[in-house]
C-alpha cells in the first residue's frame, strides 16, 4: 500500500475522529440548551400568573365591587385604574418577552438537536474507520502504527474544538456588537432623561427619551438572545455562562402616564444602573474574546504540529 493509500485512510479517521468530538460536544451543548429552555418555560408560566393576577385587579375596578367602592370612597377610582391598567399592560409585555425567549430557546436546543441526531452514527463510523487504517498499517509493516492512529485522533479532536472556538467567536461579535447599540442609546436615553428632569423637556423631550429606551431595549434583546447562544456554544469548552441585562418594557409605560419628577428621576435611575451592568457586561466579553482569542492560537498550533509530524512520518525513508 503506497503512502497516498495511507495518508487517505488516516484523513478518514481523522474526520471520523471529528464527528465523533463534534457529536460529544452538541451532547453538552443540547443540555444546556434544553436547561435554558425549561427555565424560560418556568419563566412564561410565573409571568403569565402575574398578568392574570393583573388583569382580575383591572376587571375589579371596571365593574361594581368592593375594591371600586373603596375606591370611590376614596376619590381615587381613575387614578387607581389607570394605575391597574399600565400594570396589566406592562404585565402583557412581560409575557410576550417572556414567549419571544422561550420560543428562542425552542428553537436553539431544536437546532442543537437536529445537528446531533445527525451524527448519532459517528462512533460507529469512527470505529471502522480506525479498523480500516490499523488494517492497512498492519499490511504495510510500519513501525510508526500506533503514532499516526493516535495523531489521526489529536487531529480530529482539535479539529473539532477549533470549529466550536470558531462558532462561539462569532456568537461573542454578535453580543458584543449589540451590546455597543444598546450602549449608545442608553447614552442618549440617559441625556434627554437628565434634560427632562431637570429642565422640563416637553413632548419632544419625551419622544425621543422614549425612542431611545425603545431602541435600548431592542438592543438589549438581541444582547440576550445572543448570549444565550454564545452560552450554548460555550457549554462544552469549559468557560462559564454570561449574564444578560434588560430594560423593563414597563419603565416606559409608566414614565409615560406618569410625566413627573419621580418617573424621570426612577426612568435615571434604571439608565444608570442598566449601563452599569451593561458595562461590566462588556468588560467580561472583553476577557472572554481574549480566552478565545487563545485557545484559537492554541488549536491551531496544535493542529500544526501534528501535521507536521503525520507529513515526517508518512515521507521518511
Amino acid at each position: 500500500m503506497t503512502d497516498p493509500d495511507l495518508a487517505a485512510l488516516a484523513d478518514a479517521v481523522r474526520a471520523a475522529a471529528e464527528d465523533r468530538a463534534r457529536h460529544h460536544q452538541l451532547d453538552a451543548q443540547l443540555t444546556a440548551a434544553a436547561a435554558l429552555a425549561d427555565a424560560r418555560r418556568t419563566e412564561l408560566a410565573e409571568l403569565q400568573q402575574r398578568l392574570h393576577v393583573e388583569q382580575i385587579d383591572v376587571r375589579r375596578l371596571e365593574k361594581l365591587s368592593p375594591t371600586k367602592i373603596w375606591a370611590t370612597l376614596r376619590g381615587d377610582t381613575a387614578d387607581r385604574l389607570a394605575v391597574e391598567r399600565a400594570e396589566a399592560d406592562a404585565a402583557a409585555l412581560a409575557v410576550a418577552g417572556a414567549q419571544a425567549r422561550l420560543d428562542s430557546a425552542i428553537a436553539d436546543a431544536a437546532r442543537v438537536r437536529g445537528e446531533r441526531d445527525g451524527l448519532r452514527d459517528a462512533g460507529i463510523a469512527y470505529g471502522m474507520a480506525l479498523a480500516r487504517y490499523e488494517t492497512a498499517l498492519r499490511a504495510t509493516g510500519g513501525r510508526d502504527a500506533a503514532e499516526l492512529t493516535e495523531i489521526a485522533e489529536q487531529l480530529g479532536e482539535a479539529t473539532a474544538r477549533q470549529r466550536e472556538v470558531g462558532e462561539a467567536v462569532a456568537a461573542l461579535r454578535v453580543a458584543s456588537d449589540a451590546l455597543s447599540e444598546a450602549l449608545a442609546s442608553l447614552d442618549s436615553a440617559g441625556g434627554w432623561s437628565t434634560y427632562d428632569a431637570f429642565f422640563g423637556g416637553g413632548l419632544v423631550a419625551d419622544m425621543v427619551k422614549h425612542s431611545n429606551i425603545s431602541d435600548a431595549t431592542a438592543a438589549f434583546t438581541r444582547v440576550n438572545r445572543a448570549l444565550e447562544r454564545l452560552s450554548t456554544e460555550l457549554a462544552d469548552l469549559g468557560a462559564s455562562a454570561v449574564d444578560g441585562v434588560e430594560i423593563s418594557d414597563e419603565l416606559a409605560v409608566f414614565d409615560v402616564l406618569f410625566d413627573n419628577i419621580f418617573s424621570d428621576w426612577m426612568v435615571l435611575d434604571r439608565i444608570a444602573r442598566a449601563r452599569a451592568g451593561a458595562q461590566k457586561l462588556h468588560d467580561h466579553l472583553a476577557q472572554l474574546a481574549q480566552r478565545l482569542a487563545a485557545d484559537a492560537t492554541r488549536t491551531s498550533t496544535r493542529i500544526e504540529t501534528l501535521l507536521r509530524r503525520r507529513e515526517a512520518i508518512l515521507t521518511a525513508a
